[in-house]
């Protein structure tokens, strides 16, 4: 199969892509640069000029691929909610070269479109690959919670854009529109929430959590997310949402692991949600939510089988302890 990948020199997409040609597919890479071909070469992929920012690029690129994997995301490597509608309109015109061609096209999504404010605590709300989306208010910022209303409307409207975006991948006529969620991907000293915390541990001394720590999220470690990417390219129903994650971890044990990396022990310091965003702006928001998914389905769809739980440990002395801290989803 002919797969092209977006983010292809990215985190989440190098490694979908290595997936991919071990199992003996035709992989080719979006690049916007020189310097983006000469990675993607090195790597075994074939380069595709374009740019996720430029919609005839994209549509393009799109017409020699039998299946598009998409992992580029502007509000991640921008870090800002508006970014979320720019990655939105790149998939919309990827979308609109697609249609009624029965070609694949998977959506890289995440567990923000389920993430619940808690003051630290711990929810116990599970969410499976079909909930109903998008969370009301009184779910995902009870007023128990005491979130600005300033940020409860910026946060509402960057998963808005996201869901939809899930929505347009899912109702498009004519593909195998598949959406995934991984949690929160860790492995090879790369991710986009753990970096920031370290850095935000860094600064402070110790590495800070929301409340008492309790919150919990999911996580899957990087090389179990590509054989997902694998599996769901092979295998996937037209109209899948499959969650990528193994097993949930508190983030006050996370912060704890974190610490430790820096040389500051098992001391953690207790933030407010405000001091969060202070220190680490939409990551530190990030890393004040509870995002909780199941993905029994998943591994039932597909024979999923992720092995990798050692986050803690990663994170503490393993690949990030290397100094390799600044990869990005």
């Amino acid at each position: 199969m002919k797969i092209l990948v977006t983010g292809a020199t990215g985190y989440i997409g190098s490694a979908a892509a290595r997936a991919f040609m071990l199992a003996g597919h035709s992989v080719s890479g979006l690049a916007r640069s020189e310097h983006a071909a000469r990675r993607l070469v090195e790597a075994g992929i074939d380069p595709v000029a374009g740019d996720f920012r430029d919609e005839s690029s994209l549509i393009k690129a799109v017409e020699t691929a039998d299946a598009i994997v998409s992992t580029a995301s502007i509000a991640s490597v921008e870090a800002t909610p508006q970014g979320f509608a720019y990655d939105r309109t790149a998939v919309d015109a990827m979308l609109r070269a697609v249609r009624g061609t029965g070609k694949t096209l998977i959506f890289t999504s995440g567990s923000a479109v389920v993430g619940t404010f808690g003051q630290g605590e711990a929810s116990e709300t599970l969410f499976d690959e079909e909930v109903d989306l998008p969370l009301p208010q009184s779910v995902f910022a009870p007023d128990a919670a005491g979130v600005p209303q300033a940020l409860i409307a910026g946060f509402g409207s960057a998963m808005a854009a996201r869901i939809q975006t899930e929505k347009d991948v899912l109702g498009t006529d004519g593909i195998r529109g598949i959406v995934i969620r991984p949690g929160l991907v860790y492995g090879a000293g790369g991710s986009y929430d753990l970096p920031g915390l370290i850095r935000m541990a860094r600064t402070n001394g110790a590495a800070p959590h929301l409340g008492n720590g309790a919150l919990i999220q999911g996580y899957v470690h990087i090389d179990d997310l590509a054989q997902l990417y694998r599996l769901a390219v092979e295998d996937g129903v037209p109209g899948s949402t499959f969650h990528g994650v193994t097993a949930e971890v508190s983030l006050g044990n996370l912060a704890r692991a974190v610490s430790r990396l820096i040389g500051a022990n098992d001391r953690t310091d207790i933030f407010t949600l405000t001091q969060m965003f202070a220190a680490g702006g939409p990551i530190g928001i990030s890393l004040s939510l509870n995002k909780r998914l199941s993905s029994e389905k998943t591994q039932r769809a597909l024979g999923w089988s992720p092995t990798c739980t050692d986050i803690l440990n990663d994170v503490a002395h393993g690949s990030y302890a290397s100094g390799v801290s600044s990869k990005k989803v």
